[in-house]
């Protein structure tokens, strides 16, 4: 089986869940089509993250933002690379394969009848789907890896025009996979075009449990990613300094960002430090002396930054949305908040109470690897690879918490 993975970001958590795909799945052939848009490392840097075998086309036309002009043309290119590297229903040969950037001819050995077009994010998903209708291709799977008109740094219309795109979308046929339960939830709302999605939870590759305390006489609450609209280091950094005022905790209180990015401005050196970016040891031995990992993000898919937490067995403090909900048992592993007041309310009382604190941060461990792990979501995909191409059951499978795939 060939798997035509389709993307528009070659950054962050949509890249970082396909190399997890590639590398559970390294049964299969994985073709990645993929744009230039990259936050921390160039492209060729992230090809080499992933297993070795996978192969790439670039999509060059593809861009984050609605534009028509430049949309017309990624989908025309898009249509020609998937003519070249897909055969006709007959099983003719494909067309010439196109470039793939020196990683061997795309088109070789593949039939349309084991083959599967897995389309990653908003702008892939719409795109990538129109695409395939026009050219007859059944087979898709799309993931959104949290869906465009969730953005809260975009006004009200563009958010209804990204809703609108979804809809439209969904009639062109293939099947919704979220990338954990509330993503297939919202997408359920949506219509009846999205009536039997389901979804398949990212994962990563659990790692030993954490032993002893994180650190010696000092709380240390993090977070790790991209300091960007989407994240909101200015509610990170407002959390931060309500409580370095007001922290009521013997031991001192210590906020990190470990990242960079467009509004790293917005964190005050007085209330948290900014590590710039570290290589993913680094990451997670800091994860490792983290007592609480706190998110604000505003919006998202199923964070692969707060699974990272987890699997250090840190004790969670996330921003009450979707995503970050299916992550957190409140009271057991950490806690919602949904304003600062909340969160130092909360953080207060997870750092007054050590014992208890490093209690919910080995059930993060616990539920990660009930729920989350990469073997998991191997299975999830393989599974639903082998359903759309017909060869498998009929949907009913389960992954993470119990919702249909």
């Amino acid at each position: 089986m060939t798997i035509f993975h389709v993307l528009e970001p070659f950054a962050s958590g949509i890249t970082t869940a396909l190399i997890s795909i590639t590398a559970e799945l390294s049964e299969y052939r994985h073709v990645v089509i993929h744009g230039s848009r990259a936050w921390v490392d160039t492209v060729e840097k992230v090809k080499a993250r992933f297993p070795g075998g996978v192969e790439f086309i670039e999509w060059k036309n593809a861009a984050r933002e609605i534009r028509l002009g430049g949309d017309f043309k990624a989908l025309g290119e898009l249509i020609s690379i998937l003519k070249a590297v897909l055969p006709r229903r007959n099983g003719s040969p494909a067309g010439a394969a196109g470039k793939t950037d020196g990683a061997g001819t795309a088109a070789k050995g593949v039939s349309r009848d084991a083959a599967v077009v897995h389309l990653h994010s908003s702008k892939a998903g719409f795109l990538g789907r129109a695409a395939a209708r026009l050219l007859g291709i059944t087979a898709v799977v799309y993931t959104p890896h949290c869906g465009a008109f969730l953005r809260t740094d975009i006004g009200g219309v563009t958010r209804r025009l990204y809703m609108f795109f979804e809809r439209l979308g969904g009639l062109f046929g293939g099947r919704l996979v979220g990338c954990g339960p509330s993503e297939a939830e919202i997408y359920r709302r949506l219509g009846p075009m999205y009536k039997n999605a389901g979804y398949v939870s990212n994962g990563v590759v659990p790692r030993p449990f954490r032993s002893g305390a994180p650190q010696n006489g000092k709380n240390l609450v993090s977070f790790s990613g991209i300091a960007s609209p989407q994240k909101d280091p200015a509610l990170f950094n407002a959390i931060a300094a309500n409580c370095k005022r007001s922290s009521g905790v013997k031991k001192e209180v210590l906020f990190y960002w470990i990242g960079e990015g467009p509004e790293a401005a917005k964190l005050d050196k007085t209330y948290v430090t900014l590590t710039g970016w570290k290589s993913p040891a680094e990451v997670a031995a800091l994860l490792e002396k983290t007592t609480v990992y706190l998110s604000c993000s505003a919006w998202e898919g199923l964070p692969y930054g707060v699974l990272e937490a987890m699997n250090a067995s840190c004790a969670l403090l996330l921003r009450d949305v979707p995503g970050n909900r299916d992550l957190v048992v409140p009271g057991e592993n950490g806690g919602l908040f949904t304003d600062p007041e909340e969160a130092c309310e909360l953080l207060r009382e997870m750092l007054a109470d050590p014992e208890r604190t490093a209690a919910m941060g080995r059930k993060s461990r616990t539920i990660l690897e009930r729920d989350f792990s990469q073997k998991a979501m191997g299975e999830g995909y393989r599974r639903v690879y082998a359903e759309v191409l017909g060869h498998g059951n009929s949907p009913g499978g389960r992954s993470g918490r119990g919702v249909p795939l």
